[in-house]
C-alpha cells in the first residue's frame, strides 16, 4: 500500500508488556505501529515522524500523559493529533474531564476491552486521514486559485445556454476595466458587438464539445479588444481559457498594410522595369545608329580627305571618331549593366580553382603583362558559372592592369573560410587608392585614375557588384595610394 495512505499509530506506556498487547490487537497492513516507554521519548518521535493517532497512558514515570498532552496541544504542528488516553486507575469524572482539556479526544479503559478499544482507533483514524486528505484538497484548491488569478489569460466558467459569466479571474477585468462585480452574473453578448453577439448565440446550438474562436471585446473605456477563445464545453457549461491578442491582431494589420504597399511598389516596379527596357530600346536602335553613322563618316572622311585636312583638322576628326567609338562601348556597358537584373541566376557547384585557372591563362593569351600570377587555395563554390566567371575576370584583369607601372607586378589569388561564407581575394600591389574614395569603386562610370593613366570605362566592378548581389553575397575593397589594392566577394556556403 502507498505510504502516503498508510495510518500511523504511537503507543506510549511504560509497561511493554502493554505496548505488545495494543500493536497485536491493532495492527493491519494498512497501520504502521511505533512506541515510546516514556513523555521524553514520546514527544522526539512525535516531532520527528507524521502520526495520526496517539494512544497516551495516563500513569507514567517522570512525565505523566496529560503533561505529555498539554505539550502537544500548546504546540502548533501537534495540536490537532488525536490522543486516546489509556488509563487504569483514573477514571474518576474529574480526571477524564481533565484529559479532554488537555486535547484527549476519546478514553480506553484497562483492562481493554478488544471490540471497543479497534473501533475507536478505527473511527478516529478514519477521521483524521479524511481530515488530511481534506487540508491537502484544500491546499490544493488555494494554490489553483492563486494561479488561475495570477494568470495573465483568462479562465472562467460561462453558462452555455445563457452565456452568463459564473466565474472569471482577475485576467478579464483587467482586460475589460469592469470589477469583478460588475463582470460576474453578466451575460458575455454584453460585451460584444451587433455582429459578434449573434455569432456567440449560434455557438449555443452547437453539438460541439470544444470549441476555438477570435472575437473583439468591448470595454469600459470604449476600447476594443481582440480575444482567441478556447472552449471546452461539458455539463452544460463553458470553461473557458481566453488570450488577449490584440497586439498580434495590430502587428498583422500592419504586416497586410505593407504588404498592400509592397504589392502597389511591384506593380509600379512592373510598369517602370518596362518603360527601362523601352528606353534601353531607345538606346539600343534609336542612339547607337547615329553614333555608328558618325564613326562611320568621320572614317570616310579620314580615308578619302586626308590629303585636304591641316594637322589640326586631322585631329579633331579622330578625336570625332574616337569619341564616338567610346560613346558606342559606354551604350553597350549600360546596356550589360541593365540586362543583368533580367538574367536568371542559375546555381550550380562550382570548382573555382578551374575558373580562376582558365581567365587567368586568357588573359595571358590576349594581354601583354608582366605580372606574377599566384593562385593559392580557392574553395569550391555553389553559383552561376558564366556570371561568377565574369566576376573573376574583371577583378584579376584589373589587378594585373593597375599593377602593370610596378617594377615586380605580382598578383594573390585565393581564399578563406568563414562561419557561413567563403570569401575570396585578388591582391596585387600595384597603384591601390585612397580609401576615402572607397565608396565610388562600385559606382557605374565611376573612375578612381585619370584615363591616361588606365584605360578602362568605370563600368566593370558595378557589374561585378550586382552579380555578387545577387548571389547573396557582398563584395569590397581595401587599399592604399601605391601600395595596391585587395578585392575581396563573399558567396554563401549553402
Amino acid at each position: 500500500m502507498d505510504n502516503k495512505n498508510k495510518a500511523t499509530i504511537l503507543i506510549v506506556d511504560d509497561k511493554p508488556g502493554n505496548i505488545l498487547a495494543l500493536e497485536n490487537l491493532l495492527v493491519t497492513k494498512d497501520r504502521t505501529i511505533l512506541s515510546a516507554t516514556n513523555g521524553k521519548e514520546a514527544l522526539q518521535t512525535i516531532l520527528n515522524k507524521e502520526i495520526d493517532l496517539i494512544i497516551l497512558d495516563v500513569q507514567m514515570p517522570g512525565m505523566d500523559g496529560f503533561e505529555v498532552a498539554q505539550i502537544l496541544n500548546s504546540n502548533k504542528r501537534t495540536k490537532d493529533i488525536p490522543i486516546i488516553f489509556a488509563s487504569a486507575e483514573r477514571k474518576e469524572h474529574k480526571f477524564m474531564l481533565k484529559g479532554f482539556e488537555e486535547g484527549a479526544v476519546d478514553y480506553l479503559f484497562k483492562p481493554l476491552d478488544p471490540d471497543i478499544a479497534k473501533a475507536k482507533v478505527a473511527v478516529l483514524l478514519k477521521v483524521q486521514l479524511q481530515k488530511k486528505e481534506l487540508i491537502e484538497k484544500n491546499s490544493s484548491l488555494q494554490k489553483s486559485a492563486l494561479l488561475i488569478n495570477n494568470s495573465a489569460d483568462i479562465i472562467g466558467i460561462i453558462d452555455a445556454t445563457t452565456f452568463k459569466i459564473e466565474e472569471i479571474n482577475k485576467a478579464f477585468t483587467d482586460i475589460v476595466g469592469y470589477s469583478n462585480d460588475e463582470v460576474r452574473g453578466k451575460p458575455l453578448p454584453f460585451f460584444l458587438s451587433t455582429e459578434d453577439k449573434e455569432f456567440i448565440e449560434g455557438l449555443g446550438k452547437t453539438e460541439k464539445d470544444r470549441l476555438s474562436f477570435e472575437l473583439r471585446i468591448h470595454c469600459k473605456d470604449e476600447s476594443i479588444k481582440w480575444l482567441h477563445w478556447k472552449i471546452v464545453i461539458k455539463d452544460g457549461k463553458w470553461f473557458v481559457n481566453a488570450s488577449d491578442i490584440s497586439s498580434q491582431k495590430k502587428a498583422d494589420e500592419q504586416i497586410q498594410q505593407l504588404n498592400n504597399e509592397l504589392q502597389t511598389n511591384i506593380a509600379q516596379l512592373e510598369v517602370s522595369n518596362k518603360e527601362l527596357e523601352s528606353f534601353s530600346y531607345s538606346i539600343s536602335h534609336d542612339l547607337k545608329a547615329p553614333l555608328r553613322a558618325l564613326g562611320s563618316y568621320s572614317t570616310l572622311m579620314i580615308e578619302d580627305y586626308m590629303d585636304k585636312l591641316d594637322d589640326d583638322g586631322k585631329k579633331m576628326l579622330s578625336r570625332i571618331g574616337d569619341n564616338a567609338a567610346n560613346m558606342t562601348t559606354m551604350v553597350d556597358s549600360l546596356l550589360k549593366f541593365s540586362g543583368l537584373g533580367k538574367k536568371e541566376v542559375e546555381k550550380v557547384d562550382i570548382n573555382m580553382r578551374s575558373v580562376v585557372e582558365k581567365c587567368v591563362n586568357d588573359i595571358n593569351s590576349s594581354t601583354e603583362h608582366k605580372a606574377t600570377v599566384n593562385i593559392h587555395t580557392i574553395l569550391p563554390a555553389k553559383g552561376d558559372r558564366l556570371l561568377i566567371t565574369h566576376v573573376w575576370m574583371n577583378l584579376i584583369s584589373n589587378a594585373i592592369k593597375y599593377s602593370g607601372k610596378t617594377e615586380k607586378p605580382q598578383v594573390d589569388i585565393g581564399s578563406t573560410e568563414e562561419e557561413d561564407d567563403i570569401v575570396y581575394y585578388v591582391k596585387d600591389n600595384g597603384a591601390g587608392f585612397d580609401m576615402a574614395y572607397a565608396n565610388k569603386l562600385f559606382g557605374v562610370f565611376q573612375r578612381l585614375h585619370r584615363k591616361e593613366e588606365f584605360e578602362g570605362m568605370g563600368i566593370g566592378l558595378a557589374i561585378a557588384q550586382r552579380i555578387i548581389i545577387r548571389h547573396g553575397g557582398r563584395i569590397w575593397a581595401k587599399g592604399e595610394p601605391s601600395k595596391g589594392a585587395t578585392f575581396y566577394f563573399s558567396l554563401k556556403k549553402n
